[in-house]
This record gives structure tokens, C-alpha cells and sequence, in this order.
């Protein structure tokens, strides 16, 4: 019969691997959503900084 020890020991290189797996997974993702907010920001940032010298004119 094995031991709990045993069983933690023989699992436990699978459940590292699938922790470091998922937290790429969320950093990509995050880097993804940033990226698209950046975007977004920068482009309503110009948009209003063009309406307002077209605006001032």
C-alpha cells in the first residue's frame, strides 16, 4: 500500500506543470486585454485631441 507521501510525490510534477500552464495562459490573456485597452485608449486620445484643434480653428 502506498503512502499519502507516495501518492504527493508521484502527482505532484503533473499539478506544477499544469499550474505553470495556467498562469501563461492568464498572462497572455491579460497581455491580450492590455494591448486591446492600450489601443482603444490611444485612439480616443487622438480623436479628441483632432476635435479640438479642428474645434479651436
Amino acid at each position: 500500500m502506498t503512502t499519502f507521501r507516495d501518492r504527493l510525490n508521484a502527482h505532484l510534477p503533473v499539478v506544477l506543470q499544469f499550474l505553470s500552464t495556467a498562469s501563461l495562459v492568464v498572462i497572455a490573456s491579460s497581455a491580450i486585454c492590455g494591448a486591446q485597452s492600450l489601443k482603444e485608449l490611444a485612439g480616443s486620445h487622438q480623436m479628441g485631441s483632432t476635435h479640438q484643434m479642428h474645434k479651436s480653428k
